[in-house]
């Protein structure tokens, strides 16, 4: 009778142990990747998926490992960049263009007004030099701002189909307590970024950007400190709370690992001590289909910080090689003297830079949280 509860003991630990692995994972079964993986690839956006391989979604593990590979090679990597930077200079030396062009006119005037004498006619030609720059610039500016807006959408739409991917791969690797926490830590992660980030830019930048224009033709208000002083506000408790999310979920998945580990070596160690044949060989089974496991874990993270560079950076280059023709003609309007105006782009260049630190820091994020999903160690290893 005491031989028998030790087994139906034995029997029990190894469930609980091993029911979120076995049931999803069998040792003939080891080289697939969970269902959520394709569905996951399925929801990804038709250009993006037009810049990966044909491999990504193969029924082969290893194939797919194999492509997540070769989307991480430096080759990959400087081609697309190469291709989005030939993609995007056109547009950036044509902005710089029309800029220089508009400066160089409004330095004519600007002499022009200055042998006539009249506060008047100097005012008014000031005027119109403004909102010439900044027509030139509306345009670049708004469809700047609703990119901006469409990659935090699609952002958001690529990690929410992940969270399951993610906890379904940790459950097949025994982490079931760290599926749990790490899956609730990524919805918040998805909340900020959706509330804080996807539906604040837009205003900000909106509202920056009628303050830059607003001070570029009333130079009298002094609305510098208040542009400034939204941007540094909004930046900061950005960078705040991601850093908070990002030190709870360091935390939390650490405490949630240690503790699946370590009731998953208990079980192993209970049964190959109660049952030393049979036990054994359970721990070297569940050994072996574990280490196929962590190359699965790999490969969805791996894969998931590649899916969110190749979203970033078609943006961020945009961004950049604006922001490098906002500073060009920048420097053109101090050469000739166009205060007014070389405010004006200063002002909306720095909004840029508010962007580019916006998706910066969300998409880093990210990837810091996909990066602790890979350090994860596999619980039943």
């Amino acid at each position: 009778m005491k031989d028998m509860k030790k087994i139906i003991a034995v029997c029990f630990s190894l469930l609980l142990v091993c029911s979120a692995f076995c049931a999803r994972v069998g040792a003939t079964e080891a080289d697939k990747l969970p269902e959520e993986y394709y569905e996951m690839v399925e929801q990804l956006p038709d250009d993006l998926l037009d810049k990966l391989p044909d491999g990504i979604a193969s029924e082969d593990t290893e194939s797919i490992g194999d492509t997540i590979m070769s989307l991480t090679s430096s080759e990959y990597v400087f081609s697309l960049i190469g291709e989005l930077f030939g993609e995007g200079l056109g547009g950036a030396v044509g902005l710089a263009a029309r800029l220089c062009g508009i400066l160089v006119i409004s330095a004519v005037f600007s002499s022009f007004k200055r042998s006539i004498g009249s506060d008047a006619v100097s005012g008014a030609i000031g005027f119109c030099s403004s909102c010439a720059v900044f027509a030139a610039i509306i345009e670049v500016e708004h469809k700047q701002i609703l990119m901006v807006g469409e990659f935090f959408e699609r952002l958001n739409s690529l990690m929410l189909s992940m969270i399951p991917v993610t906890g379904a791969v940790y459950a097949m690797c025994g982490n079931v307590t760290t599926a749990a926490t790490g899956s609730a830590t990524m919805y918040a992660f998805l909340a900020v970024s959706e509330g804080i980030c996807a539906k604040t830019i837009v205003p900000i930048s909106s509202i920056c950007l009628a303050l830059a224009l607003c001070r570029s033709v009333s130079p009298d208000l002094n609305l510098q400190g208040i542009s400034s002083g939204i941007k540094k506000c909004y930046t900061f408790v950005l960078g705040m709370i991601m850093t908070i999310l990002i030190a709870l979920l360091s935390a939390q998945t650490s405490l949630s690992a240690a503790a699946d580990s370590t009731a998953a070596r208990a079980a192993k160690m209970v049964a190959s001590t109660v049952i030393p044949v049979v036990g054994g060989s359970v721990s070297e089974t569940l050994r072996t289909v574990a280490s196929s496991v962590q190359y699965m874990k790999s490969i969805v993270g791996v894969g998931g910080i590649a899916f969110v560079l190749i979203l970033l950076l078609p943006t961020l280059v945009t961004l950049l090689l604006n922001r490098l023709a906002f500073m060009a003609a920048g420097c053109i309007a101090d050469l000739l003297g166009c205060e007014s105006e070389s405010r004006l782009i200063s002002d909306i260049g720095a909004i840029n830079g508010c962007m580019i630190a916006t998706v910066s820091m969300c998409s880093v994020m990210f990837i810091l949280a996909l990066n602790i999903f890979i350090k994860t160690a596999v619980a039943i290893l």
